[in-house]
């Protein structure tokens, strides 16, 4: 049974799902979560708007607040007249922070719309895939960042406790596994000396020899070590799917962002990548309309995602956080960076299908991951096969494309 609602990152989902545990050992099924993101400002609206909507249709739940957006927008939901609980973002996954149920209620009492909402599958609570977090919270002073205020410092968990976790979910017959956590690539650096993201890896896969996916959340350019490079040569176990945090694509934006890539870093490194893995796919989060980025800027972006083929990009329009170096920049109009989102999805959706056409008549290995059978290639492209059952892994070649999906 899920009573909560998940805005944002992977992570948060993974949090979630502890949350939830939480809520249904404390018998607490009058209640349900809002566990937020605070990434743009129209996230944290989006919320605020989620909230009044789902208490409209659901008068008599409880309604508790937690999550980034607690942190930077704590006197707001203290303020909505909708919320009884508010968790400070740090206890969240701490049980006695959580209320125990005063009501006398055994079932679920929410609103048909909202239990629709609240038991869609997601990794957080699928039995075919499953995120398992590895750190929390970031180093770097990023100037539009505000999540090390939200999160703190980067703090890994130890490799004992991921592989746990992971064989725990193996157990239960999980097929994939997504490693997650706010700045992938800087795990280990607090526990171990000389010990990084790819020893990890490689130890995961060293311990087990069952036949499951591993994938990667977002990753950074900056960060990644040749042992990484050495697992892409001989596991294919580890799915030919990277997301990076690339946030532009040019020189004098990234630098006045503080990112600690160069444009040529990451021309570099989806090369060396290619040159491992053929039938690699990467995708980016990119950020438009970044206080000084002038119509040359943007359309340099714009034209090396189209050289290096980025087919998932996450596009967003920039949103000054109070706090942050950039919102003390000089500002781009809204509807300018809005216009450069569009653009770029646009883009985006071009690559993506030219991308996906090249997977038909192909063989591709698909996780079935839905009673529906849709399911995903080990390159991340979406399939939809009739007379499947959930949890498979098929070979199969695909013939065809129907509405953006594979079909074989």
């Amino acid at each position: 049974m899920n009573n909560v609602f998940t805005f944002g990152c992977r992570l948060n989902f993974w949090e979630s799902e502890k949350i939830n545990y939480f809520l249904n050992e404390n018998q607490n099924n009058n209640m349900t979560v809002f566990n937020t993101c605070s990434v743009t400002n129209e996230a944290v609206k989006n919320i605020v708007s989620n909230i009044k909507k789902f208490h409209a249709r659901n008068p008599k739940v409880k309604i508790a607040v937690t999550g980034c957006a607690v942190e930077t927008n704590y006197e707001l939901f203290k303020n909505m007249k909708e919320v009884s609980y508010i968790i400070k973002n740090n206890r969240k996954l701490d049980k006695v922070a959580w209320p125990m149920s005063k009501d006398s209620i055994t079932k679920r009492v929410f609103h048909k719309k909202d239990s629709l909402i609240l038991d869609r599958t997601n990794p957080s609570n699928s039995d075919v895939r499953k995120f398992i977090r590895i750190q929390n919270g970031c180093n770097h002073s990023c100037t539009f960042c505000i999540i090390p205020k939200c999160r703190g410092k980067s703090v890994s968990d130890d490799i004992k406790t991921i592989k746990n976790n992971i064989e725990a979910s193996l157990k239960k017959n999980i097929k994939e596994i997504i490693l997650t956590g706010v700045d992938l690539t800087s795990w280990g650096t607090d526990l171990y000396k000389n010990v990084y993201l790819g020893d990890l890896i490689e130890e995961i896969f060293s311990k087990n020899s069952r036949d499951f996916r591993l994938r990667l959340s977002s990753l950074d350019v900056a960060e990644l070590d040749e042992k990484f490079f050495e697992i892409l040569k001989k596991e294919n176990r580890l799915m030919p799917h990277f997301h990076f945090s690339l946030q532009s694509l040019n020189n004098m934006i990234l630098k006045r962002m503080k990112r600690r890539h160069s444009v040529e870093e990451v021309k570099n490194l989806f090369k060396k990548i290619r040159s491992i893995l053929p039938n690699v796919t990467f995708g980016a989060d990119i950020i438009t309309g970044f206080p000084t980025e002038n119509e040359k800027m943007f359309l340099e972006t714009k034209q090396i995602i189209e050289d290096l083929e980025i087919s998932h990009l996450h596009v967003f329009p920039y949103s000054e956080k109070e706090g942050t170096p950039a919102s003390r920049m000089p500002q781009i109009p809204t509807q300018i960076r809005r216009d450069r989102a569009k653009k770029l999805r646009e883009v985006g959706k071009k690559i993506y299908y030219k991308e996906l056409k090249k997977q038909t008549f192909h063989k591709h290995r698909v996780l079935i991951e839905s009673d529906k059978g849709y399911g995903k290639t080990e390159n991340n492209f979406r399939v939809k096969l009739s007379n499947v059952e959930k949890g498979e892994i098929l070979e199969i070649v695909p013939s065809g494309i129907e509405q953006d999906f594979l079909i074989a």
